[in-house]
């Protein structure tokens, strides 16, 4: 107790000694060096104490973490990012987390092992919960308003309009597709609009907007020919596959269900009543030898 007591105060004291100390901060975005051609910018500038912390790790991280692992949470920060969360973050940062998370808790937990194992594997688990949270969170907003804005998109090239402009028209609405559209509008600095969105959708790693983009890319090179009407198909078959997800999940909403119920409900309701009864049992037994 002593000891971790000590860790605790000695902690307590870097932090304060930390936030004293003048540090160097920049106004200036890593973006905004990179468009300038500037010096290599310092990711580090502005990072709190604990993150700066994580560093260490990021090495071990790299060399033994199975490269599927970081892949798949980098699309889960990709995601979570257009949520406002986990900004900033990359996936050797967060798996440095939440090893971390699963030190810290084994290290308090070291008087009763299993106690230990138990709160490392929930400390590891409660990051990646809540970074799958807010990426599903906008992965579903994304199947949901696909369909509307590819209607909305046949609308506007209705008018006569081509499809680079009208994806610029749409990314002026306020939508989490409108929010993806502007992004890849960013990063074609004024290029080739589709195949930015291409890439884009490659790197989001989400199959059905890179089957979005190639049908705009067949689009884009079949020109304003039945345009609408491809768009329109599209739409169509984004519905239908959104509504098929959808019922899906509602099928398989009672089976995942079933598990907390059963963790947090039922068997805590049956130790509670069931103690005494034994308890009871017990001291009954107990008496009578």
């Amino acid at each position: 107790m002593a000891t971790t007591i000590a860790m605790l105060l000695a902690l307590l004291g870097m932090i304060v000694v930390y936030e004293m100390m003048p540090v160097a901060t920049s106004v200036r975005s890593r973006q905004f060096d990179i468009i300038r051609g500037a010096a290599r910018h310092d990711d580090n500038l502005g990072l709190p104490f604990w993150r700066l912390a994580l560093k260490p790790l990021g090495s071990l991280i790299e060399r033994f973490l199975p490269g599927r692992w970081r892949e798949k949470v980098r699309q889960k920060l990709y995601w979570a990012n257009f949520a406002g969360s986990w900004t900033g973050w990359n996936e050797v940062e967060f798996w440095s987390l939440s090893i971390a998370a699963v030190a810290v808790a084994f290290v308090f937990g070291l008087k009763n092992p299993l106690t230990g194992l138990l709160g490392a594997g929930i400390a590891g688990f409660i990051p990646y919960a809540f970074l799958t949270r807010d990426a599903r969170k906008i992965e579903r907003a994304m199947g949901r308003e696909m369909p509307d804005a590819l209607y909305l998109l046949a609308a506007t090239m209705t008018v006569g309009m081509t499809l680079p402009d009208a994806l610029r028209e749409l990314a002026d609405f306020d939508s989490t597709f409108s929010n993806w559209v502007r992004v890849a509008i960013s990063k074609s600095h004024g290029g080739n609009l589709i195949a930015a969105l291409r890439t884009e959708a490659e790197f989001s790693a989400m199959p059905r907007l890179m089957a979005l983009a190639t049908k705009l890319e067949l689009i884009e090179t079949k020109g304003a020919a039945g345009s609408v009407t491809l768009l329109r198909q599209l739409a169509d078959d984004q519905a239908n596959d959104y509504r098929q997800a959808a019922e899906r999940r509602a099928k398989e909403l009672g089976t995942e269900l079933m598990f907390p119920i059963l963790g947090c409900f039922f068997f805590p309701y049956l130790i509670v009543i069931a103690a005494p009864l034994f308890s009871n049992i017990f001291a009954l037994f107990a008496r009578t030898n």
